[in-house]
């Protein structure tokens, strides 16, 4: 491997830094830089594919995951549709027979209704 020059400049603070560094090292101060550069590189690379593969994981996610929320969109509208349609069947029959009390007889279901959606479920 040949070797390029760089002409580098620099405080005298970093300077004496890195010769305390090379006298600690007992390398050449070249051979310090060199190796400190190439690990700020390696790590700004890592933190750079990280970005990118994170960025694909979350495309693909969001690709594979858009059906089934599109899907489960559709269900819940059914099923409140399904659920208001029974809820007005309910009452009417109640009314056709003679229940003078329907919206009493609906606010007391609507309340049992709600208690028994707050109900801990063991089975979930």
């Amino acid at each position: 491997m040949k070797l390029k020059g760089v002409y580098l400049r620099m405080d005298e603070d970093l300077l004496n830094a890195l010769k305390a560094l090379a006298a600690r090292r007992k390398e050449p101060m070249a051979v310090v830089v060199r190796n400190l550069l190439s690990r700020a590189l390696a790590e700004e690379n890592a933190v750079e594919g990280k970005d990118v593969i994170t960025d694909a994981v979350r495309r693909a996610m969001r690709d594979v995951l858009k059906p089934v929320e599109e899907r489960m969109a559709k269900l819940a509208s059914k099923a409140a549709r399904a659920a208001a349609t029974s809820m007005y069947l309910n009452t009417e029959v109640i009314g056709e027979l003679g229940k003078h009390n329907v919206l009493q007889i609906y606010e007391m279901a609507r309340k049992k209704a709600v208690a028994y959606l707050r109900e801990q479920d063991d089975d979930l």
